[in-house]
């Protein structure tokens, strides 16, 4: 429907149903609130690490160049992965783990359709 600036957060908040932003304004309101049709819907989800492996499988890249990506990784890095249970496409170690895939990692157009496909499996029905 409309974007409304703010000069504060809390008023950027109190538009019910509202997805807020931190914007850069020269009127000295760097807040925005989006409603209804100007709402911003990501077009990368957050997925299961489940939906994320399911995804670079069915796009070609196997579980062995997945957990041999994994091994050039720095432990801490190595925990996340053994550990986590959800990832994004702008999670540093996604971007990390992608260029770490041999023998050819993936373009980013390549992630990006990884990411929307993963987002589109259901985690419940195998």
């Amino acid at each position: 429907m409309a974007i409304q600036y703010f000069a504060t957060k809390a008023q950027a908040e109190a538009v019910p149903n509202s997805q807020l932003s931190w914007c850069i304004v020269k009127d000295g309101k760097p807040w925005a609130a989006y409603t209804n049709n100007d709402i911003i819907v990501d077009p990368r989800p957050t997925v299961t690490k489940w939906q994320f492996v399911q995804a670079c499988v069915d796009a070609g890249f196997t579980e062995a160049q997945l957990d041999a990506a994994v091994l050039t990784l720095i432990p801490k890095r190595q925990r996340f992965w053994k550990y986590m249970d959800k990832l994004d496409r702008d999670n540093p170690m996604s971007g990390l783990l992608r260029q770490a895939i041999l023998p050819t990692p993936p373009t980013v157009k390549q992630w990006n359709a990884i990411f929307v496909a993963a987002a589109g499996l259901d985690p419940l029905q195998v």
